[in-house]
């Protein structure tokens, strides 16, 4: 005859088959019900009134821990720290490899590779750099819908909810982009300020940038290592062609960029496509969300978009447009200035990739320990939080000293003059308040709190264009950098306080953000 204890001991084997670490007895009790006990049964079998005293009982004195005791800890020990070198390397990976095409310029013309001084004309130099600001500026908020909406319908499971939802962001972003190149076709030959030849070429070079970061975005949320792939073998065949083929410059980067795109559009064919094939073959559709339900959820991350690229080359636009009418250009950046803000954009693409892993680690730690939270904790947890936050601020600043120590070390040419180091220093300086406030943007996306980011960067924004604009006109037009500093200060401001704020009320930021 089959003991009382042997019976608990085989509930507790298929208890464990089901979960290994149950959280309470609650848990237990809805096992035991699920496994088909039923008080009667219990009461016989085991001698306890119903099933949650048999729950207590067993949750008080049997260890579900297995894991732990077949696993030694030095050996956990050893999983846990290579599963966190695989989690940076992949939150690292994703945002760095955008800073190796703008490393490697500034590395070559450090070096000097060659004899050669194929310079741009300045009509097309300004141009060009007229036309990698606006496709950013302009699709931004089209990878943004792409990589949200995306990235939500594979995490369920649907990969071609994903497909039907992204094509049509892409065929609206290609339209989008089409149609403003040919206004500023059109504008250009109105005003006859450049030649036709340098405004074709500048369009072209506009529209396939434009194309190749929203099909960037569709390839991220599809193969993940791709992207990474993909800008490093843009880096490489960019170095071969200056280097060892001796192009110029512009030349090689517009060869680059179009081998890019076509490798890029094929494998976002190949990864939709394959989803289509093995996706839902039978069966009607689901249906997608309503149009006016789109627009309200993926808006403020489509003006998020704009204004983050609007934000970073702001200074440069309003610094561009202030240039002296005696020269003969409506628009032109300085050389010197030009490789300043160069120079303080890198420290920012280098910290990127950081603040989003801190930002990981910080939202894990916060949703993980949320789970078993009561009104008692609320006070300590907080205090934990806050502990917490002002530590990744302190990294952050912490590695951006360091960013900035090896790039006026390494990169930063020995002729510089003060002005130009003092406008490098000023432009780290506004960029290290904007990747603040970029920290702040996800935690508060992370809590569906899109709305806060948009009201805390729009006015940013704002002050960072009509500061700027004025300094560089009543000034110089190397004052725009102020605008950027002062604008960043305020987004990281306000930014902070809506964090802080959700932090201190998490029973209603959780009930407001649907948790």
């Amino acid at each position: 005859m089959i003991s009382q204890e042997q019976k608990i001991l085989e509930l507790v084997s298929a208890i464990e088959e089901i979960t290994a670490e149950p959280a309470d007895f609650w848990q237990i009790t809805a096992i035991i019900e699920s496994l088909g006990y039923t008080d009667r049964f219990i009461r016989q079998e085991f001698g306890f009134p119903d099933a949650l005293s048999l729950a207590k009982y067993v949750y008080e004195h049997h260890n579900f821990s297995p894991a732990s005791k077949s696993i030694s800890p030095r050996k956990n020990t050893l999983r846990n720290i290579i599963k966190e070198i695989q989690i940076f390397v992949e939150q690292f990976s994703q945002s760095f490899v955008f800073a190796l095409p703008l490393l490697l310029i500034l590395l070559l013309e450090s070096v000097q590779i060659d004899n050669q001084s194929q310079l741009l004309p300045p009509e097309l130099a300004s141009l060009i750099t007229l036309a990698t600001m606006a496709s950013l500026t302009i699709s931004g908020g089209f990878v943004q819908m792409i990589s949200r909406r995306g990235e939500f319908y594979l995490k369920l499971g649907e990969p071609m909810q994903a497909r039907r939802v992204c094509f049509p962001i892409i065929y609206l972003g290609a339209a989008t982009s089409i149609i403003l190149g040919l206004f500023g076709l059109w504008f250009g030959f109105y005003q006859g300020q450049f030649a036709d030849e340098y405004l074709i070429l500048a369009a072209l070079y506009y529209l396939v940038l434009s194309l190749l970061w929203m099909l960037l975005a569709a390839v991220a949320i599809q193969l993940r290592w791709c992207t990474p792939i993909i800008m490093l073998g843009l880096s490489i065949l960019f170095v071969f062609l200056r280097v060892w083929v001796n192009i110029d410059a512009l030349t090689a980067q517009i060869i680059s960029m179009f081998a890019t795109l076509l490798v890029v559009s094929c494998l976002v064919g190949f990864g939709f496509g394959k989803d289509k094939k093995t996706g839902q073959s039978s069966g009607a559709k689901v249906p997608l969300p309503r149009l006016s339900a789109l627009v309200y959820l993926l808006a403020p991350y489509f003006f998020y978009g704009i204004a983050y690229f609007s934000f970073i080359f702001g200074d440069r636009m309003v610094a561009g447009w202030a240039v002296n009418p005696a020269s003969g250009l409506v628009f032109a950046i300085n050389a010197d200035y030009q490789r300043a803000m160069d120079l303080a954009l890198v420290n920012f693409l280098l910290l990127v990739p950081l603040v989003e892993y801190l930002s990981y680690r910080f939202i894990s730690y916060w949703f993980g320990k949320s789970k078993n939270l009561n009104g008692e904790n609320l006070t300590k947890f907080y205090r934990k939080l806050f502990y917490r936050y002002w530590l990744t601020v302190a990294l952050t600043v912490i590695f951006f000293g360091l960013c900035m120590a090896g790039t006026f070390g390494f990169l930063k040419p020995a002729s510089w003059s003060t002005q130009i180091n003092l406008q490098s220093l000023f432009g780290c300086l506004g960029y290290l308040f904007f990747v603040i406030g970029l920290l702040n943007a996800i935690l508060l996306f992370s809590l569906n709190q899109a709305a806060m980011v948009v009201k805390s960067i729009i006015p940013a924004l704002i002050l960072n264009l009509t500061l700027g604009y004025i300094l560089a006109h009543v000034i110089s037009p190397d004052c725009a950098v102020i605008g950027l500093v002062t604008a960043a200060a305020l987004f990281m401001l306000r930014s902070t306080y809506k964090v802080l704020q959700a932090m201190k009320q998490l029973d209603y930021i959780y009930y407001v953000a649907g948790y």
